[in-house]
Order: C-alpha cells, then structure tokens, then sequence
C-alpha cells in the first residue's frame, strides 16, 4: 500500500502531516488538470468525467467489500441523488473550463465556490450571514470583476463555466452538510461514485471516441489524480480545522501559474494577479471566520 507524504511524522505532528497532505493535494490537482491540457481536445469531455467517476467508484471498493451491503442503508435518497448530479454538472463544467482557460485563470475562478457558499448559505441553509463574511464576500467578487473585466474584454463561455462549475461546488457542500448530520462519510462516497457513473454513462457513449494506447494510459493517469487529491484533502481535513489549512491549498494557483508559463507560454496580466489577491484573500479569511463562529458555537 502506498504511503502518503510525511506519513511517519503523522503520531508526532498530526498538523504537519495534514500541512503537507494539503500542499501535496494542491500539486497533485494542478497535475490533473495539467495532464487534461497535455492530452488537447482528442478526449471528449463525457469522457473524462466517466472515467473520473467511475475511478471513484475503484477508489470505494474495498471500503465496501469490509463494511458490506449496510454501506447502501440510508433515509435521504433524494439528497444523494441532487449531490449526484449536482459532482456530475460540476466537474463537467470544471473539466471543459479548464481546457479552454489559461491555468491560472481557471484555477482563481474555481476558488469562488466559497464566496457562493457563503452567498447561499443563508437563504438555504438558513444560516446567520454576517456583515464580516458579506463584506468579504463581495470583495471577492470585486476580484472576479477585475480578472473578467465584462464591457472591456469579450465574457467567454469557459469563464463562465467555471463560474457556474464553483456555483455547483457551493451546492455540493451545502448538501453534503445536510446529509453529514445522518449519514457516514462511506455511504455518501459510495452514491457519488453510483450516481456520477450512472449519470455520465450515456453522454461518454454518445462521444466516444477509439483512443490510442497512450491517450488511454494519460486519462487513467488524471483519474487516479483527481481521487488521490480528493482523498488527501479529506484524509487532512479530519487531521486539522479548515481554516488552517485553505491557505495551502490555495498554493494550486502557484502550480498553476508555474505551470502554464513552462508549458502553455501563460503569462497572467496585471488585472489577474490583483483579481486573484482579492479572491484568495476574502475565501482565506471566510473560512477563518467561520471556523471561529464554529468554535464560539453559532453560525
């Protein structure tokens, strides 16, 4: 079995193991969407998407086959199915974002699901959205504004995929805390792999197209990424609070920037690193401030 970064540093400091946990799923999730670059628009994006699900599937096999059919057991069918589809329209729009974008503009645009959580947190959630979180809320925005620069540069249809694909994320989280309150971790990871395979099964087949060995070989590599970085991120996650660690992972945009000026030639202007210091920003401090409205016991 393959031993994660640092691993035999974690009894003696949990915190720098999920330190480096993060800072290594940040690389990995800037090599996955690098590696879709790399492969070019030969693999349709139905495809991509399938093959991630489906190596979410491969990644809860084993949990399934010690814990049994009770991993199945649950009340909120509904919700799974919303969460479902909700991962399946996200990454979808994410994938086909970050094919037409340069890295780094895709990668900060994909950092405002967290200002639409707080946006939406109160009207579904029922949340207390104070003037702090708004305020910072709306800065990040700002940012959004400067990078897009609407009525001076034309919107293209990427930005706005992105946009929508961290709208999606939103509501990913906002469901998945719904349904956390009742269900395991392992059962709402089984439906995703379920109802994400299901749901990107006909539109892969409707695309398909015959890849060569070494197409092949690149997008089992970018699957085993995007479920290696996702089980990082959560396996630091129970380690330490959030707010500790966004800042980390927010060192994807440095991959990203690295990356596409080596590779790409991407060289991101003024307007975006200004964009990106007000959206890092006001998404670093929103989760600062609700890990401490946690602590105090109110939202």
């Amino acid at each position: 079995m393959m031993s994660l970064p640092g691993s035999g540093a974690a009894a003696r400091s949990p915190l720098l193991f999920a330190a480096a946990l993060t800072a290594t799923s940040a690389f990995i999730m800037n090599a996955e969407v690098l590696v879709m670059k790399l492969m070019g628009p030969a693999v349709p994006v139905a495809m991509i998407v399938c093959v991630r699900s489906l190596a979410q599937l491969v990644w809860v096999a084993p949990t399934l086959a010690r814990l049994g059919l009770g991993m199945f057991r649950t009340n909120h069918l509904k919700l799974h199915l919303l969460r479902g589809v909700l991962s399946v329209t996200s990454w979808s729009l994410y994938y086909y974002a970050f094919r037409a974008l340069p890295l780094a503009t895709a990668t900060v645009l994909s950092f405002t699901g967290v200002m639409f959580t707080t946006a939406l947190a109160g009207p579904i959630l029922g949340e207390v959205v104070r003037w702090r979180r708004w305020s910072a809320t709306l800065t990040g925005f700002a940012g959004v504004l400067l990078i897009l620069r609407p009525g001076v540069l034309p919107v293209e249809l990427a930005t706005l995929a992105q946009l929508c694909s961290a709208l999606s994320g939103a509501g990913i989280v906002m469901v998945t805390k719904k349904l956390s309150a009742s269900e395991t971790t392992e059962t709402i990871m089984l439906y995703i792999g379920l109802i994400t395979s299901a749901a990107s099964l006909p539109a892969a087949i409707a695309e398909w197209v015959w890849l060569s060995p070494g197409l092949w070989l690149a997008l089992l590599l970018m699957a085993a990424l995007g479920v290696s970085a996702m089980f990082m991120w959560i396996t630091a996650l129970r380690m330490a609070d959030a707010s500790m660690l966004a800042p980390l992972n927010y060192t994807r945009l440095v991959f990203a920037v690295a990356s596409g000026a080596l590779l790409f030639d991407e060289l991101p202007d003024y307007y975006t690193w200004a964009g990106a210091a007000l959206i890092v920003g006001s998404a670093i401090y929103i989760t600062r401030r609700e890990a401490a409205l946690l602590r105090q016991g109110r939202r």
